[in-house]
């Protein structure tokens, strides 16, 4: 009977304590890093552009500096450029405050809203007063005031608004915008 408690008292205590690999490790020690890692999706990093030689930095696709059209001359004359691609190069006067998804070119009094296309892009938001060079499809469309009022609310100069009257306005559907930072001029 000795025997038999003592054998016992041996059984008893060999399985009361495991192996270290086998023992149960805190909570505070659990691999959850490992399973965050599986979870956590990738996120893209978003560069800044760099400028080209000429100083133009570029937002969705490269735009060639050849047979440039003057926003002046688009400008005095929009409907002879409607359905056509185009490279126009000109002065911005506004950017969507916001996202940086629209902006508006100026000459004058004269102005034309530029779209990117597919908000595939997005530009500078304090790209105003910069020069650009936009690649793009002009579009005749008509004003609707459910436009008028998204523009509005978004722009930082809504006197500039081509919306402004009602009827038919000009717009641009960039594919790809360079804009070059005005120089401030030394001592003003």
């Amino acid at each position: 009977m000795r025997h038999i408690s003592l054998l016992l008292s041996v059984f008893l205590l060999a399985c009361s304590q495991q192996p270290p690999e086998e023992v149960a490790k805190p909570a505070a020690e659990t691999p959850t890093a490992e399973v965050a890692k599986v979870a956590e999706p990738e996120v893209a990093k978003v560069e800044t552009p760099s400028p080209d030689p000429e100083g133009f930095v570029h937002y969705g696709a490269p735009v060639a500096a050849t047979s440039v059209v003057s926003a002046a001359t688009l400008l005095a004359n929009p409907e002879a450029y409607v359905g056509k691609e185009l490279v126009v190069e000109g002065r911005v006067a506004d950017v969507c405050s916001k996202a940086g998804c629209w902006m508006v070119i100026a000459e004058g009094d004269k102005t034309m809203r530029i779209l990117m296309k597919d908000h595939g892009f997005s530009v500078d938001k304090q790209g105003a007063g910069s020069t650009c060079r936009i690649a793009g499809l002009v579009e005749a469309k008509e004003v609707d005031a459910a436009t008028v009022a998204h523009f509005q609310e978004e722009s930082r100069n809504p006197e500039l608004m081509p919306e402004k009257a009602a009827g038919k306005t000009y717009q641009m559907v960039a594919t790809g915008v360079a804009l070059k930072k005005a120089t401030p001029v030394a001592g003003g």
